[in-house]
């Protein structure tokens, strides 16, 4: 449990949490766990017309990559090419510019542009899957530059769960405990009312926490860099405290 005088702390950081706060922090990318976000793409395979042209085996084999990587990217897993593919399905146009960041179908698409900016970071286990993004009749590309897969492989405990989800928590705690803490789901709207475990701050600039999916966990000094650059529009980003409650 915290003090007391450690828990106004925690607050007071939270009321104060704008760019100019010297605290240390983390910041939160709240796209992928914001359902309103979530673009339309989805890897060629997992289509009903891809799927009549080809075999039952062929089917089920589909199935089982779509499965193993909608959960592998959350757990931190570096997903197989396989199983990511590398065409996917997204019906827009290319003269509508798309942010750096988008929910592709529920995974971390990230742009061409932004992808080098990122480099320039620690970023540990983090692999860039290439994508090709047309119309589902694959007559065009459908963005004016090409994506990535973000698949970050660097797990860290955020900690503090069961304060901010206690068994049984009212609606308004940040994360909701699933199977007795086995996984905590964080609830849509309040990711900056998470508090940060200061250990989590070492390490690769950007991270995951397996039991706490859909979050994906960056620094200060990254979200800096997205920022000075017009790379951080789409990533849906929150500032948290740290601190031990």
């Amino acid at each position: 449990m915290c003090s007391e005088t450690n828990a106004r702390r925690i607050i007071d950081v939270w009321l104060m949490a704008g760019d100019e706060s010297t605290e240390p922090c983390v910041w939160i990318s709240t796209t992928v766990n914001n359902i309103n976000d979530v673009q339309a793409a989805s890897r060629r395979e997992f289509g009903g017309a891809w799927r009549a042209q080809h075999s039952p085996e062929e089917v089920e084999w589909s199935k089982r990559m779509v499965d193993e990587s909608s959960l592998g990217w959350k757990r931190g897993e570096i997903l197989t090419n396989e199983q990511v593919g590398d065409l996917w399905y997204f019906n827009t146009h290319p003269e509508y510019t798309r942010p750096p960041f988008i929910s592709g179908g529920g995974y971390p698409l990230i742009s061409e542009t932004a992808k080098p900016v990122l480099e320039q970071f620690e970023l540990g286990e983090t692999v860039f899957h290439p994508l090709t993004l047309m119309d589902s009749e694959e007559t065009r590309l459908t963005t004016p530059e090409p994506y990535y897969l973000l698949n970050v492989g660097n797990k860290r405990s955020m900690g503090n769960y069961e304060a901010l989800g206690p068994e049984d928590g009212p609606a308004s705690a940040p994360l909701v405990s699933i199977a007795g803490g086995i996984v905590y789901v964080p609830r849509q709207g309040k990711e900056a009312r998470l508090v940060i475990v200061s250990e989590a701050l070492n390490g690769p600039d950007i991270w995951l926490d397996p039991k706490v999916p859909s979050l994906l966990f960056l620094s200060d000094r990254l979200v800096t860099g997205l920022k000075s650059t017009g790379m951080d529009k789409g990533w849906g980003l929150v500032r948290c405290a740290v601190g031990t409650l």
